[in-house]
């Protein structure tokens, strides 16, 4: 490395000594000496000491200088102080060939340049004053090993008028400099003269379409070719260089002069009058030719990759079969899938860009139906896929070094070709997907070692995503596919098929990991359909492919993986439990359970509607206790809508069938209830062997919950039983009422244990009594008399007080009078109103004790307004003069010093504690701000009475007011 550091600096220094020379020169008009300096300063590039990427940091060197040459000679032969015909002859009698030839194409180009720019476009006017010269003498030609670099000493340029030899024979010049590049046979020195030509001419080749001395177009389409054969040539000559134990070296340096060689292609796509004849005759063959006879694997990679992404893709379609004939040629070395997978990326963006700029269109002239039939832009007799489809197999027949990695790679992106330039052919993506199938299943009985690849496992998930992508909108099109099992007739061949046909048999073949991931997709793709076109599944065979197939894993427990992700996991002994992610439980069961929110019918049929939810129980079923919590309950809550549906659309023939069937339905209802119910709180057997189990508490606290936040089973399915009580209420079932609000009341009775939930359970299944309407009157009274039981069992005073209250209302209903008032029930709201309130006095809190007269009070205007016969003025006016008395005394200030009752009873201090860390009440200000609360409610129960006294209504004039103006907080 230093050595070669050393030779560049070397021959910079000569490049930057000799270029200063040259422009000073130039400046003073003395041609001869600046052409003398030049010829120094090319010469440093006959070295064959430095490697290719030195090799150019010199070549741009002196590129960079001889672009003063080339301007100072456009202007000399434009102002005719030299002739560009006498300097391409003089020139010619450089020692050297290296400097030589650089120079004579420095001054060919500069001379087409001219001719570029004053022949007519137009064919049939030639130029008066152009004069045909004889060809430009090619003397003092040496071998490329010469070394005298100067020019003759008597040689100088002939200064010619314009007139004289205005427009230079461009067909003959672009001969002789194609033919004299020859001589330099070196592969770096040759490969950078060649790019040397390369890049002064291109933009001087003639593109003209008449024939003349100046050139046409294939002569410029000649020349490139040839440029580049001699090229490729060169660079494939170069991994010879050298010693054998340098091989990986040089082909790393060919790498790195492949963009030599490309360029020349690059430049033939850019030729404006390159057409479809011109490229499928005299074009794509040469080339073709040159690649497949090179018998080179860099070569063949690169060129082929360089022609798919260069040129057109018209010319593509048109030349298919061509190229892919050429592919099949090439050596075994050659990644032959990459080839054919670029091509093929090629056309699906360019049909996916087709539909977009189709579609944009279609909005704007309101024709969508016309124009997406050719949307894709592959015209009509070139078929794309049958092509690829043969090319394909062909290849995989006649290459058995290809591994499944390489089959699925081209089967991908064969797939979304197919997808993309004929979506309504699903046989083509079916086909895709059953070959892929028949390989895998080989290479299994083959026991492959590449199965298990990160790469093929990949490949194989984005094979599976590709029709879920595309069908986003209805990814239920998979069961149009011809392998479908809703596709064959044959009942026992009908058997023998999924309902996903291939896809369904490849998606089984996956790792656990990759068919969950299609789950989470395909879920995902089914609710964003709903969300934004109101997609939604409305068959049994709908229900299954998602369920039971797609979102399988999802669903219920895989031999390969389950809830806790893929088994066996690594770190791990055989048959130890693992705690439960939650994050992903909790996000995978939302989606299913938002799916169950989308299976209906855009007619509302719901006999067909209870059959997609029956189908889906079916399924959630077998998710086992945890995935039962979450997917459950959304569906008994669409079945419970679904029953206020069967309700509001009567039969017309026989008026008896929907009460059938509702009867039917509750007991679909009330069976997934139970089924819920029967699910576990726990995780495990039993707290002993419960992967949550922690040495250091006691037996009892080891037992924990599923998951933090998840509503108890017993808590869910109390309330599912009191929703699906109003819903058979609404449609007029009694039986149905009544068994759904006594399961929930022994459901409290047996499982509700926390203090807090039995007031919130009471208040439900008071509210949920009291709405009912056609619940047999025995039955309303055994309901009521066991509520009341449990609101007398609660522990805490308070909470029996206003549960109490909420019992109340339960009697209600009849209590309202309308031809007669029920005394009885009457009564017994006034006797849950007494219970309330012997409760309450007897609390010891004073501020508690406050708190629930006031509730109390408020509850006693609500029934008087309610027009409750046992509720007279007097006792609203008792009531509220013992709340004032409740208020006045906890607002007055404590007088004695003994220990209030928490701290006179407190357990002795804990051991290095004091004991007001220990036991620490609230504090003064939590005191007054409840204080606050009580007497702010107090005060408008009263402003309520005032306002009812103001209006005059019935009966509240009777009621008296105290005030709590002397009370100071």
């Amino acid at each position: 490395m230093e050595d070669q550091a050393k030779l560049l600096e070397e021959a910079l220094n000569v490049v930057k000594v000799q270029a200063f020379h040259m422009k000073r020169c130039l400046d003073n008009n003395k041609l001869m000496d600046a052409l003398k300096h030049t010829s120094t300063m090319l010469s440093e590039l006959r070295t064959s000491s430095l490697t290719p990427k030195n090799y150019y940091e010199l070549y741009m060197a002196i590129f960079d200088e001889l672009r003063h040459l080339t301007t100072y000679l456009y202007d000399a032969h434009m102002s005719k102080r030299h002739h560009l015909s006498d300097l391409y002859e003089l020139v010619q009698y450089a020692g050297n060939i290296v400097p030589r030839l650089y120079l004579m194409i420095t001054v060919g180009s500069v001379y087409m340049r001219v001719s570029k720019e004053i022949i007519p476009s137009a064919p049939g006017t030639p130029n008066p004053h152009a004069v045909q010269p004889s060809p430009p003498k090619v003397n003092g030609f040496k071998d490329e090993d010469g070394v005298d670099t100067s020019l003759p000493e008597g040689a100088g340029p002939n200064s010619k008028s314009l007139e004289d030899d205005d427009t230079p024979p461009i067909k003959e010049l672009m001969k002789d400099m194609l033919e004299m590049a020859r001589g330099v046979q070196h592969p770096t020195r040759g490969l950078f003269l060649r790019y040397y030509l390369s890049g002064l001419t291109r933009d001087y080749l003639p593109d003209y379409t008449f024939d003349g001395p100046h050139g046409t177009i294939r002569d410029s389409i000649h020349f490139i070719l040839q440029n580049f054969i001699e090229m490729n040539k060169l660079w494939v000559r170069l991994q010879h260089q050298g010693h054998s134990r340098e091989k990986e070296k040089r082909e790393q340096e060919r790498k790195e002069l492949r963009l030599l060689v490309g360029s020349n292609l690059v430049r033939l796509s850019q030729l404006d009058g390159l057409d479809l004849e011109m490229y499928k005759t005299s074009v794509l063959p040469n080339i073709l030719d040159e690649i497949v006879s090179c018998k080179d694997t860099i070569a063949q990679d690169y060129l082929m990759e360089v022609i798919i992404q260069v040129f057109h893709d018209d010319f593509h379609l048109r030349t298919l079969e061509n190229f892919l004939s050429a592919t099949a040629s090439l050596v075994r070395s050659v990644n032959v899938k990459q080839i054919v997978i670029s091509l093929i990326d090629r056309f699906a963006n360019y049909a996916s860009r087709a539909r977009d700029d189709a579609e944009s269109h279609a909005k704007e002239e309101a024709a969508i139906g016309e124009v997406i039939k050719a949307s894709s832009g592959i015209p009509d007799d070139v078929q794309l896929f049958e092509v690829f489809w043969g090319q394909i197999t062909g290849l995989v027949t006649s290459r058995p070094e290809f591994t499944v990695q390489d089959i699925v790679a081209l089967l991908v992106s064969l797939c979304n070709l197919s997808l993309n330039c004929y979506p309504e052919r699903l046989d083509n993506v079916d086909q895709v997907l059953g070959f892929a199938k028949e390989r895998l299943i080989e290479a299994q009985k083959n026991n492959a070692p590449e199965l298990n690849s990160i790469q093929t496992t990949s490949s194989l998930l984005q094979l599976l995503l590709a029709p879920l992508s595309a069908y986003h909108g209805d990814i239920l099109t998979i069961l149009s596919f011809p392998s479908s099992s809703t596709q064959i007739i044959d009942e026992e061949e009908r058997a023998r098929h999924s309902l996903g046909g291939n896809y369904t048999d490849l998606l089984n073949m996956q790792p656990f990991s990759s068919r969950r991931q299609i789950a989470h997709t395909a879920a995902q793709a089914l609710l964003r359909a709903h969300a934004q076109t109101g997609y939604l599944v409305e068959t049994v065979d709908g229900v299954n492919l998602i369920l039971g197939e797609l979102c399988s894993v999802m669903v219920r427990d895989q031999v390969d993986g389950g809830l806790f992700g893929p088994s066996p996991v690594a770190g791990r002994i055989p048959g130890e439990d693992v705690p439960l992610d939650w994050d992903d439980v909790a996000e995978e069961q939302n989606l299913m359970v938002r799916i169950c929110h989308i299976l209906e019918t855009k007619d509302e049929n719901p006999d067909t509607e209870f059959q997609l939810l029956a189908t889906a129980r079916n399924h959630f079923g077998e998710g086992g206790d945890v995935r039962l919590r979450f997917s459950i309950p959304g569906l008994i809550v669409e079945a419970i809508k679904l029953a206020r549906t069967y309700k509001s659309q009567p039969s017309p023939d026989d008026p008896s069938q929907p009460v059938m069937k509702l009867e039917s339905h509750f007991r679909f209802i009330a069976s997934s209830i139970h089924g819920l119910f029967m699910a576990k709180d726990y995780y495990g057997e039993d707290a002993e062997i419960s992967v949550f189990r922690d040495e250091n508490q006691s037996a009892s606290a080891q037992r924990v919950l599923i998951g933090a936040g998840l509503m108890s089973v017993s808590d869910v399915a109390m309330r599912l039983n009191l929703q699906a009580a109003l819903a058979a209420d609404e449609c007029g079932l009694d039986e149905p009422c009544q068994l759904f609000l006594t399961q929930a009341l022994g459901i409290y009775e047996q499982y509700v244990s926390d203090s807090k939930s039995q007031l919130v359970a009471i208040r439900l299944l008071a509210g949920t009594i009291q709405k009912t309407t056609h619940v047999a009157h025995e039955a309303r009274e055994t309901l009521s008399a066991k509520l009341m039981v449990c609101a007398a069992r609660l522990i805490r005073r308070s909470e029996q007080c206003r549960a109490m209250l909420a019992v109340a209302h339960i009697f209600l209903r009849d209590a309202i009078p309308d031809e007669g008032t029920s005394k009885a029930d009457a009564a017994r709201i006034a006797e849950c109103l007494h219970r309330a309130l012997r409760v309450a006095d007897a609390v010891s809190d004073g501020g508690v004790k406050a708190e629930l007269l006031v509730e109390i009070l408020e509850k006693m205007l609500w029934f008087f307004e309610m027009k409750v016969a046992t509720i007279s003025p007097k006792e609203i006016t008792d009531l509220i003069e013992a709340a004032h008395v409740a208020i006045v005394v906890l607002s007055k200030p404590a007088t004695t010093d003994k220990p209030v009752f928490a701290a006179a009873y407190a357990p002795p201090n804990t051991p290095g504690k004091p004991s007001s860390v220990v036991f620490q009440g609230p504090d003064a200000a939590t005191l007054l701000a409840s204080q606050q609360a009580v007497n702010k409610h107090y005060e408008n129960v009263l402003a309520y009475i005032r306002m009812k006294k103001g209006l005059g209504s019935q009966g509240w004039g009777d009621i008296e007011v105290q005030r709590l103006d002397h009370v100071e907080l």
